[in-house]
């Protein structure tokens, strides 16, 4: 059924990115609901909300910690579009499960308490690095007002997602730990599934793109076609082989 869903934006190429990522969030509360229950789920939610809202108001302000950018759209919470929280949300609940199966063969107590929140926060700053360039240089969602040399997106940015995304998932991680939370079986499909096809996207988009010239804030010139080649590379030999691995150990996890 998830399978089903993503496909059709898969193949629509550049406007599928938001599109898979907000289908992330109906996927992450029907399973978060049933793997922890509502409380769980909506403390994840709040904490998610808050602390990336704050981070990226901060750093709109001051630069830190993801470096010196603006949003381009609205309607926005003081200065960060609204739906910006939801794609947290559902991509950082999506990244914590899959996380959570490529580690599932290890289950030390020290590896669910700081493995898990080390990792999936890795697998949020992976697919910025396969993204942020063609929405920002090239869509202009967001402009970086400095550019940086990674395809107009300074370094500090992975920097501040790894950062970022790693503080809620360590308050959630220490949560469930305080609470002695159990977490219930529900199926571990659906979140490599989304991941993968996030990465798959990357494919119809560079077929789709345009050849033409993208020039960011800063004044560097980018070649259309080059980012979009980049962000593929990065997708199929990054971020789909660890949805794929995340696959496999739900596969070999159903048949214990």
């Amino acid at each position: 059924m998830v399978l089903a869903a993503v496909l059709p934006f898969v193949a629509t190429g550049a406007a599928a990115i938001l599109p898979v990522l907000l289908l992330a969030v109906p996927i992450a509360l029907i399973d978060g609901i049933r793997r922890y229950g509502w409380a769980t789920l909506l403390f994840f939610a709040a904490e998610t909300l808050l602390i990336s809202n704050f981070f990226e108001n901060l750093s709109v302000e001051t630069g830190f910690p993801f470096g010196h950018y603006h949003y381009t759209g609205g309607p926005q919470l003081i200065h960060v579009p609204i739906y910006i929280g939801p794609v947290y949300f559902g991509l950082g609940y999506l990244c914590w499960r899959v996380a959570e199966l490529l580690l599932a063969g290890d289950r030390r107590r020290a590896m669910d308490l700081f493995g898990v929140p080390a990792l999936a926060a890795a697998l949020m700053a992976v697919f910025d690095l396969g993204s942020d360039s063609v929405a920002s240089t090239v869509n202009h969602v967001w402009e970086w007002e400095r550019g940086g040399g990674v395809f107009g997106v300074p370094f500090t940015n992975y920097l501040g997602w790894w950062l970022v995304t790693y503080l809620f998932f360590q308050v959630f991680a220490i949560y469930l730990h305080r609470r002695q939370a159990v977490a219930r079986e529900t199926p571990q499909a659906p979140a490599p599934v989304v991941y993968a096809a996030l990465a798959l996207n990357a494919v119809s988009y560079f077929l789709a793109a345009e050849d033409m010239a993208v020039t960011d804030p800063s004044g560097a010139v980018w070649s259309h076609q080059a980012l979009a080649e980049t962000m593929m590379v990065i997708n199929l030999f990054a971020v789909l082989p660890l949805a794929l691995l995340a696959l496999r150990s739900s596969t070999r996890n159903r048949r214990r």
